[in-house]
């Protein structure tokens, strides 16, 4: 599955190891999805899932087509590029998500539109909600809880750093104050933005065509 190789650094996440901090041009990612324990699912997808993905591909890769769309309908840089190519935006809501309305999209080094993730809460779903859309229950996984944030120094670029949600960083706002108390927010820096990521399902997929599977860790053509 896509978040296999990124289950390591969920271990250190949840041992508050922070990852460096970097530009936006080459943050790493603290969107760690991580696959339940069970047999494992082929990554290509099955002919109703194809048609699923086919169908939100046909809506979704004219709608965000580059990341200069999606920014325009507010989505946010929230990680560099990852070690599968992409990069991952979130329009910051947990409560309005359907097919056609995903809350995370992948967009490549070229900025443009190839993949996605739905997500929802697991405070709202104790157990994934299969039953959401056409795909096998064993495709879902889990995002464990974190927080985002972005902040500049002087008129330098926007760094993008993600960390353990400490109790103090799980409200509905998080501020410089409370960042700097967690002494992850450099002295002297502005803080652009900050969001709680709370434990969620995970439901991702290329939209892009892709040899591996639609439903695999990496796609051949995105690098």
């Amino acid at each position: 599955m896509r978040t296999a190789w990124i289950a390591l650094a969920t271990a250190a996440l949840s041992l508050g190891l922070l990852l460096p901090r970097h530009s936006i041009a080459s943050a790493q990612t603290m969107h760690m999805p991580t696959a339940p324990a069970g047999a494992q699912i082929d990554d290509h997808a099955t002919p109703d899932e194809a048609a699923f993905v086919d169908r939100v591909a046909t809506t979704l890769l004219p709608r965000y087509a580059t990341a200069a769309d999606a920014e325009k309908a507010g989505y946010v840089q929230t990680t560099g590029i990852e070690e599968d190519g992409t990069a991952v935006f979130f329009n910051r809501d947990f409560k309005h998500v359907d097919e056609q309305h995903p809350n995370f999209l992948w967009f490549d080094r070229h900025n443009n539109l190839v993949g996605l993730d739905y997500e929802f809460p697991q405070s709202e779903y104790p157990k994934a909600p299969v039953s959401l859309f056409p795909v096998q229950a064993g495709r879902w996984t889990v995002v464990h809880e974190h927080v985002h944030f972005g902040y500049r120094v002087g008129s330098g670029a926007i760094v993008l750093r993600g960390a353990r949600a400490y109790p103090n960083l799980r409200g509905d706002r998080i501020t410089a104050a409370a960042l700097r108390a967690d002494h992850l927010l450099p002295a002297g820096a502005t803080l652009v933005w900050a969001y709680h990521h709370p434990a969620c399902w995970d439901l991702g997929f290329w939209l892009i065509p892709n040899a591996d599977g639609a439903f695999a860790e990496r796609n051949p053509d995105v690098k």
